[in-house]
């Protein structure tokens, strides 16, 4: 079974995120709304796969987290984001073993894209 850590500053979604993803099989690991709380997280387990939202509580963004952590460990994350500006999505392209989704997101399209990441 796959681990998932979701980064996600908004609990309602976060929450949903779980849930969808708890139904299609997955262990989710944990929640955070900011990069210290995600970081605290990392530091204690190591997912499988984050899913991350590209605007965060506190002074770190999605994309700056996402350098971070493939600094010292090159965890797949999927970005769920409501932002299509093409500097987002050209920063997303940019970063590798990085992927997204636009929000609102649709639950076929989120377990095809988590299965293909269960196949890598």
């Amino acid at each position: 079974m796959k681990k998932i850590l979701i980064i996600e500053d908004e609990a309602i979604i976060s929450f949903s995120y779980r849930l969808q993803l708890e139904r299609m099989g997955f262990e989710v690991l944990g929640t955070a709304k900011s990069a210290d709380e995600a970081e605290a997280l990392l530091h204690q387990e190591r997912p499988d796969l984050i899913i991350m939202d590209i605007y965060l509580k506190g002074v770190k963004n999605g994309l700056e987290l996402a350098q971070e952590i493939h600094a010292s460990d090159p965890i797949p994350i999927l970005f769920l984001t409501a932002s299509t500006r093409p500097d987002v999505v050209d920063a997303i392209g940019r970063l590798k073993g990085c992927h997204y989704l636009s929000k609102p997101i649709n639950s076929d399209s989120l377990e095809d894209v988590l299965q293909r990441f269960a196949r890598e």
